[in-house]
């Protein structure tokens, strides 16, 4: 089993390009007074982000952290001038470890859990060579050189409850959140979804939808025979979106509104969502009747 094993078979690797004329089309039709702001937490370019195209067009601007000093190196070696990364681990600021791990998209600040690896006939997790390395946490709010944010992505193994409660003012006025959510125990005391669902519904979030589940196939006699992806059962992991509540619409700016048209059609690929955002800024004459319409023609046009 090679290192990328981990990875689900529905990531963002087996998605397609996002059509570039559309969501130019669209951040020059929104007319936003700035690129979006976005935070991405455990930036590992194990496979490309969701937000690329934003950033390459310079429609958005992305802080990345990565105490992954291996992952660091990579992302270094590929500089964007819309992209800053930290070699740094957020969370609650202060004093922690950072385990390592030889397979770098299993680093964490939490140990993995031998038991869960040894359930799920993962032995890979727990054979290979970790190291352990002090750091000194940050929290986003503690960083005055990054501004509120539009998007954040969190994908830290467990950390992610821990970057939320040390957000709250960096997430004041965000319109979405795209994270990994934890459903079967892989960390020692990691936080499980439903804790960081509370936290992001506390902050006034919303679960918008499941992008993808990743399932295992536990470890048994017959393990050899069921190979295909039917006979993988045991839920894991996946990415969930939250976004903003938007029961209020005039809580919401049209800034905000602006911010979560473009981010809804070009990295939650949710264009009802989109077309949502559309209608509400068509109905303030912040835009003209006409581009739902046009939205959905070059949508269905693709």
């Amino acid at each position: 089993m090679n290192d990328l094993s981990y990875i689900s078979s529905n990531a963002d690797v087996n998605r397609p390009v996002r059509p570039k004329r559309r969501l130019n089309w669209l951040a020059n039709t929104l007319a936003m007074e700035r690129p979006l702001n976005i935070a991405d937490i455990g930036a590992n370019p194990t496979h490309a982000p969701p937000y690329e195209y934003l950033m390459n067009a310079g429609h958005a601007k992305v802080w990345g952290f990565e105490p992954n000093s291996t992952a660091f190196a990579l992302l270094q070696k590929d500089p964007n001038p819309n992209r800053t990364i930290f070699n740094k681990a957020v969370g609650k600021p202060g004093p922690a470890t950072y385990y390592s791990h030889q397979i770098s998209n299993l680093s964490s600040l939490f140990q993995i859990k031998e038991s869960c690896a040894r359930f799920l006939g993962k032995g890979f997790w727990t054979n290979r060579n970790v190291e352990e390395v002090p750091v000194d946490l940050v929290g986003l709010d503690s960083l005055t050189e990054m501004p509120p944010l539009d998007l954040l992505k969190m994908d830290l193994q467990g950390g992610e409850l821990s970057v939320l409660e040390n957000a709250v003012e960096k997430l004041a006025t965000t319109m979405a959140v795209v994270c990994e959510a934890r459903f079967y125990r892989m960390y020692e005391g990691e936080p499980m979804w439903a804790e960081v669902d509370q936290e992001l519904r506390r902050q006034g979030f919303v679960l918008h939808k499941i992008m993808h589940t990743k399932t295992v196939r536990l470890d048994q006699s017959q393990k050899e025979r069921l190979k295909g992806k039917g006979f993988k059962s045991q839920m894991l992991d996946g990415d969930v979106a939250y976004i903003r509540n938007l029961e209020d619409p005039e809580t919401v700016t049209t800034a905000q509104w602006k911010a979560l048209a473009l981010v809804s059609s070009a990295v939650l690929e949710s264009h009802d969502l989109c077309l949502y955002s559309l209608d509400e800024l068509v109905r303030r004459g912040e835009i003209k009747n006409n581009v739902p319409v046009q939205y959905c023609d070059k949508l269905l046009g693709e």
